[in-house]
């Protein structure tokens, strides 16, 4: 995880693939025998769920995904076993790996679950840069867990496609509706979809939003924790809204950070998305403009600025735009390469760089940030699965069903227009689910929370990711939230660079306390 830009949140980077492309654990792992659970952790469970919350874990040391991977000191591991189905708890089990850091002090006043978000981001791959996403005070106080939510990386990760095949599939050319039907854009994600299903357990099936909160439950009864603090990232605010409508009596002090809004259709949150990312694009090449003295971008405004990327994204679709290893470069590959960096502003210069590079015909660095999106080292390795389980996550929560071809061209016009640059390569999304072969869950009818402590939810009003407009939307609908919005660019705000929400978010785990109606930080 780059500290960087670190592997937060892959919202619209995956979502580009979806659309336009047609594990042995390190730890021991959990027994299944009962523990010494107390009785206050495990009232009110489900009898027929007794041996999941009453288990004892088996702490052990961390599964790396590579050689170069480095872990804090004291960091420890175990497996946490959960049925396949909640339904149907006796008709199988699966493994969701955990990570423990424990409190710096020794003493700890409670343990703090953290999600990066994705779906498909990694919380054990989140602790091996604890120190970014937490701050000192915070590691001082609290034990801090990360997780593989279910079917992700260590936690019976699924298997879709070899590396091999893997390279194949994002070397293929971004869909055309001029070239292509939607109906062969479907049939793609079919065959993803039915090698993910021969290659993996039954928990490609049960990989859904309201699955890994209900998880997220078991952990914190096998911890012994009486209720769930928990700081969730971009789509780890679902996992988090999600959790607090399902068990709000054990809902403890939640943060909220670049919240996405759970009720919005597939093709609503694209369009935001694509909006939100012309928005970043634009700042970048204002702000390189104005102050680099080799900007790649120079030109007599932004909008000349914005030409010559959309150009160079134009001849990148071409096909003919290669790597210097001989590898094809797509316009989803460029795309990506792009969108990396656009994450946070102190991306700008590795950016500029790889903006400068490809318009010399070398589209290495643009690549190299697509890698790494995908998980992909560059060896030809990839040691992560985010590519396959935001797929898997992403249709099992949203119904497309209903979405018409004729719906998703308009959707892509309007996207073209109000986002030139990324918008017509992501108006499609909603027919790779329609081709996916599992149905999608029933939806919660709502996400209100009536939890004893409200939630502090954080929206920055340049996220190019998850709009502000969706943290206002999730304040809401969880009823009795608090919302603190960032004034600024990049996506999330905590521990980023804004002493303000940092103190805000550390005087709220620590000592209880919310920020003030209305409360803004502005940009540091």
């Amino acid at each position: 995880m780059n500290r960087r830009l670190p592997h937060r949140a892959l919202v619209l980077l995956c979502a580009a693939a979806l659309s336009l492309s047609a594990c042995s654990s390190g730890s021991t792992g959990a027994t299944d025998a009962a523990g010494s659970a107390d009785p206050e952790v495990t009232a009110g469970t489900d009898p027929a769920l007794a041996r999941f919350y009453t288990q004892t874990p088996q702490w052990g040391e961390c599964e790396k995904t590579s050689e170069q991977q480095e872990f804090p000191r004291g960091l420890e591991c175990a497996g946490v076993t959960v049925p396949v189905d909640y339904e149907h708890p006796d008709a199988g089990d699966t493994t969701v790996e955990i990570a423990r850091l424990k409190a710096s002090d020794g003493d700890a006043a409670g343990t703090l679950f953290l999600n990066p978000g994705g779906p498909g981001g990694s919380g054990v791959d989140m602790m091996a840069s604890a120190d970014y996403f937490s701050s000192k005070d915070m590691r001082r106080e609290y034990d801090l867990v990360g997780f593989d939510p279910r079917g992700v990386d260590r936690s019976d990760g699924i298997e879709c496609l070899t590396d091999r095949e893997m390279d194949a599939w994002r070397s293929e050319p971004a869909f055309d509706p001029e070239k292509q039907s939607l109906d062969e854009l479907r049939a793609s994600s079919r065959e993803v979809g039915e090698k993910c299903h021969q290659n993996s357990s039954a928990v490609v099936s049960h990989m859904d939003t309201q699955s890994v909160a209900r998880d997220l439950d078991v952990l914190r009864a096998v911890l012994q924790q009486p209720t769930t603090h928990y700081l969730g990232f971009s789509y780890g605010t679902e996992i988090g809204a999600t959790y607090a409508h399902l068990f709000p009596a054990r809902t403890g002090r939640m943060v909220l950070d670049g919240a996405v809004d759970p009720t919005l259709d597939e093709q609503s949150a694209a369009l935001a998305q694509a909006k939100g990312f012309e928005d970043n694009l634009r700042h970048f090449v204002a702000d390189c403009q104005e102050t680099t003295k080799d900007c790649a971008v120079a030109g007599a405004d932004v909008d000349a600025g914005m030409s010559k990327i959309q150009d160079m994204l134009a001849t990148v679709s071409e096909g003919h735009a290669r790597t210097s290893d001989g590898r094809t470069v797509t316009a989803t590959n460029a795309i990506e390469g792009i969108l990396v960096p656009l994450y946070s502003t102190t991306g700008y210069s590795q950016l500029n760089s790889a903006l400068q590079d490809a318009f010399d015909g070398n589209y290495d660095a643009l690549m190299a940030a697509s890698d790494s999106n995908h998980g992909r080292s560059p060896s030809g390795e990839y040691t992560s699965n985010v590519s396959m389980a935001f797929t898997a996550v992403s249709c099992l929560d949203t119904s497309s069903a209903d979405v018409t071809d004729q719906q998703m061209e308009r959707a892509a016009r309007e996207m073209a227009q109000q986002a030139p640059t990324f918008g017509p390569y992501l108006g499609y999304g909603a027919a790779a689910c329609q081709g996916w072969p599992d149905e999608p869950v029933t939806p919660l009818e709502d996400y209100r929370a009536d939890v004893e402590t409200p939630a502090m939810v954080i929206g920055t009003t340049h996220d190019p990711a998850t709009p502000h407009a969706w943290a206002e939307s999730l304040t809401d609908q969880l009823g009795d939230a608090r919302l603190l919005t960032h004034e600024g660019y990049g996506h999330t705000a905590y521990t980023s660079g804004s002493s303000c929400i940092t103190d805000a978010v550390d005087d709220y785990f620590l000592r209880g306390r919310l920020p003030d109606e209305g409360a803004v930080c502005e940009q540091s």
